[in-house]
């Protein structure tokens, strides 16, 4: 009988050692992204977390993407294996394309009031609803850790963005080296600032690698490639900022017959990079792709010897360089790229560029171009680096924030 007692005591114990401890947090964004949600169903088994997903809008599920132009229904879950729930959008023009009144829900306070979080974690203040939750966090006295993108080399220093940080926000967590030091600028103390490295699903992407490396002669035969041909990708939406212009002017430079160009993905400038591929007689060396799903870009990255973001300002991260990282690809990154400081390490797993300059672009392609020994050596630093971008290391940022 004595014994059965200590174990129910026991028992007692550690469930009330974890009701304690059981920190309550969630995340609000603006909308299911695919990128997120793996990272999401990591958290829900967490133990001592008890996580949730607000969402301000739902309109985005299988609607039209302003960016690429085109109906876009992801072919990943996104919605799987975490509680979330969509608060009602009361904008007008529903958008979550940075338009300040494309998220209106006014029912942020009421929900806050009765889910009584710990902690939330706030993506930004680019909407009216971010900035009316951050209010009534305030006014409620709920934990706030920001996790905002914003790289430094790409800030214009605004007086709402310090206030905001200043008197709204408890912690942060940061995705990189740029992100950190945006923080910082903004006067925020590096004992509040936690490491949350950007990243996608590293096991998932390594495992697509393991299948379609040992085949990827095979695969490049699917795409009309020899086996000889150099293959440089170019992942992402065809608009201003991704400026794929620019890999297209140097790549024209590149007078060589067993080199060719992939740019998979959509957007309004297709019309103008199809014309400048026929003014330069591409067409056999070029290939724009259209949008391509989640399970099937990993077929593209497997085809690819090379991977170049030219991307200028906007580009607060660059997530493509972590997939094609997973497939043991050296990349060619603009200096404006938010993820360039951190991702690429000079002259080891890639190079480099001042953002726009088509010229030494083209000089970096050549020289990688030209060196199999290279590619090869690079691409095996592009895997061991991305390794330490991972959602365990999100996690482990996340739980140093909520307590």
């Amino acid at each position: 009988m004595k014994a059965i007692q200590h174990h129910s005591i026991k028992q007692f114990i550690l469930y009330f050692e974890l009701f304690i401890t059981l920190k309550r947090v969630i995340f609000f964004l603006s909308h299911p992204i695919q990128y997120q949600s793996p990272l999401f169903q990591l958290i829900a088994k967490e133990k001592d977390i008890d996580f949730s997903v607000c969402y301000f809008t739902d309109h985005t599920i299988g609607g039209i993407d302003q960016q690429f132009g085109e109906r876009i229904k992801w072919d990943v879950p996104l919605l799987e294996g975490y509680k979330y729930k969509f608060l009602k959008n009361y904008s007008l023009k529903p958008a979550v394309s940075g338009k300040f009144w494309g998220l209106v829900n006014f029912g942020v306070f009421n929900y806050l009031l009765k889910e009584k979080p710990d902690s939330i974690v706030v993506h930004g203040w680019a909407y009216f609803s971010n900035l009316l939750l951050l209010l009534s966090a305030k006014i409620l006295q709920i934990n706030v850790i920001m996790r905002a993108e914003s790289p430094m080399k790409q800030e214009k220093m605004n007086l709402l963005k310090k206030i905001i940080l200043k008197y709204f926000v408890n912690s942060a967590l940061y995705l990189g080296t740029q992100n950190k030091k945006f923080y910082l600028a903004y006067g925020m103390h590096d004992s509040k600032l936690f490491k949350a490295p950007y990243c996608v699903d590293n096991s998932r992407f390594g495992e697509y690698y393991k299948k379609i490396f040992p085949f990827k002669e095979a695969h490049k035969r699917q795409f009309g490639l020899l086996k000889s041909d150099i293959t440089i990708l170019f992942s992402g939406k065809y608009i201003e900022k991704k400026r794929p212009m620019d890999l297209l002017r140097a790549f024209k430079m590149i007078d060589r017959k067993d080199t060719k160009l992939i740019m998979v993905g959509e957007g309004e400038k297709r019309a103008e990079m199809e014309q400048f591929i026929i003014d330069h007689r591409l067409s056999e060396k070029v290939k724009l792709t259209g949008f391509v799903n989640q399970t099937e870009i990993s077929k593209y990255y497997g085809i690819a010897d090379i991977i170049v973001l030219p991307s200028g300002r906007g580009e607060t991260w660059g997530l493509v360089l972590n997939e094609a990282m997973n497939f043991h690809l050296p990349l060619i990154v603009s200096d404006m790229v938010g993820s360039s400081d951190d991702l690429v390490i000079e002259g080891e797993n890639g190079f480099n560029y001042p953002c726009g300059d088509v010229k030494t672009l083209s000089e970096k392609i050549k020289i990688l171009v030209g060196d199999v020994s290279l590619r090869k050596t690079m691409g095996g630093k592009s895997a061991e680096i991305v390794k330490e971008f991972s959602y365990k290391k999100i996690i482990e940022g996340l739980k140093k924030a909520i307590n």
